[in-house]
């Protein structure tokens, strides 16, 4: 593994992605880093912004043309956290072709104060973690939010708004019937998002669900249960004219991801945050998974796991 204090200088334009590492709580299914210690977010937050300020090994900053802001929960993020954050990423890096910049949010934190914030800080894509519209699924996933919740923040994301909208779904679950992911993909269709994300459940090791399944307490459904949800999906999307432009990803004409679309196309982007990846066209490097050892890299202040 190798912890990247500094990427090589490129001269072309790149994405960046910052992770955001806190979760109010363990989703059942997730086997990213991350932490529910929330009372460490500041002490992150510290070491980000040393790390980003190490980026800038020139006297002309890196263009950079995506930002995302993936976690994790990187809407826990106060307005003041978020600012500071961006003000180290404008004074290391040439933002003025800046297309995308996308912050990764959950129902429960959308409100129109938060909403105002991130408009002002230039955020102009939102990714919205619904997953499902069945509280019963919701609540077996352990998410903490409810169905209504995710109803009421993309109408108030329009409303303040956030036309580019993208949403996650997950299907393939247990919990789910094809009926009731028919439903979840028509309501997509009416609600204004122009962008689905869309992943089948997988049991992961390091999850509940997988100690679930070591103990015989969850025994997933057949694969073919999945591939049926699947192959409605593609099916919707070429009914509705939605391009199904990766196999979890479908959009509206001319709505695709960029920052992610990136990384497929194998351009460069750069990582910051403990797990965070970076690709410089050559060599790709990762951070440690630990917030308290990114935090002693960057900081003399150390976070907690």
């Amino acid at each position: 593994m190798a912890i990247p204090k500094k990427v090589r200088p490129l001269h072309y334009m790149t994405g960046l992605y910052i992770h955001i590492p806190f979760c109010r709580q363990a989703c059942h299914y997730c086997n990213f880093h991350f932490s529910t210690q929330l009372k460490h977010i500041n002490p992150l937050v510290d070491a980000i912004c040393a790390e980003i300020d190490q980026q800038n090994t020139s006297a002309n900053p890196l263009p950079i043309n995506t930002i995302y802001f993936g976690g994790g929960s990187p809407s826990l993020l106060s307005p003041q956290q978020l600012h500071r954050i961006f003000e180290a990423i404008h004074r290391n890096f040439n933002t003025q072709n800046c297309v995308e910049i996308t912050l990764e949010a959950n129902p429960e934190d959308i409100n129109p104060t938060n909403l105002q914030h991130w408009k002002a800080l230039g955020i102009n894509r939102l990714s919205l973690g619904i997953q499902s519209l069945n509280n019963e699924e919701l609540q077996w996933m352990n998410r903490a939010h409810t169905a209504e919740q995710s109803l009421q923040a993309v109408e108030l994301c329009t409303t303040a708004g956030f036309h580019n909208l993208s949403i996650d779904l997950i299907y393939g679950s247990e919990k789910k019937s094809l009926d009731q992911w028919k439903s979840e993909l028509q309501w997509a269709l009416e609600c204004g998002a122009n962008h689905l994300s869309c992943y089948a459940l997988t049991i992961e090791d390091k999850t509940a669900f997988g100690q679930w399944a070591r103990d015989k307490k969850l025994i997933p459904p057949a694969d073919e249960h999945a591939e049926a949800q699947f192959h409605y999906l593609s099916q919707w999307a070429a009914e509705n004219h939605w391009e199904h432009y990766e196999i979890s990803n479908l959009c509206k004409p001319q709505h695709r991801a960029i920052h992610n679309s990136n990384y497929w196309a194998g351009h460069p982007y750069i990582g910051i945050g403990p797990s965070a990846h970076s690709f410089d066209g050559q060599t790709r490097r990762w951070n440690v998974s630990s917030n308290h050892k990114y935090c002693l890299l960057y900081t003399s202040d150390a976070a907690d796991e």
